[in-house]
């Protein structure tokens, strides 16, 4: 186990040492071959086959909605009318409102009048076992 952790230890000085030698001199290029070899970098990006992003497809496949959606005919205000009054029809299926919910409240309404309401006696215990200090919220 030490040779091996003394073998990583050894190996990681040894790349950081790599890291930091000088590289290798070169002839220096002029200009016009900095230029040309900037171009050649430049025209491999813009002139990349593959679409990795897909941003052409997408583009083209809009392009052809756009072009099946203008062959449609557009509704008419009766017809737009027609489905206006279908969505709300019913208060809207996914509404909070509605019919359903109308009779829900009252069905709620009707069960909480039913439920007798505390006495003075009673209010006044709920009152003294709330400030308790056994109660009481540190």
């Amino acid at each position: 186990m030490n040779k091996l952790l003394v073998a990583l230890i050894a190996g990681g000085f040894a790349t950081v040492a790599a890291a930091q030698t000088a590289a290798p001199a070169t002839a220096p290029a002029t200009k016009a071959e900095m230029n040309k070899e900037k171009a050649k970098e430049v025209g491999a990006v813009t002139a990349k086959e593959s679409d990795t992003s897909g941003t052409r497809a997408m583009a083209a496949e809009q392009k052809a909605n756009t072009d099946a959606s203008k062959k449609l005919a557009k509704p008419t205000a009766a017809q737009k009318k027609a489905d206006a009054v279908a969505a709300t029809a019913k208060g809207g299926e996914s509404s909070s409102g509605g019919p359903a919910t109308a009779a829900e409240a009252k069905a709620n309404t009707a069960k909480s009048k039913e439920v007798s309401k505390p006495t003075a006696e009673q209010r006044k215990a709920d009152e003294k076992a709330a400030a308790s200090p056994k109660n009481a919220t540190p």
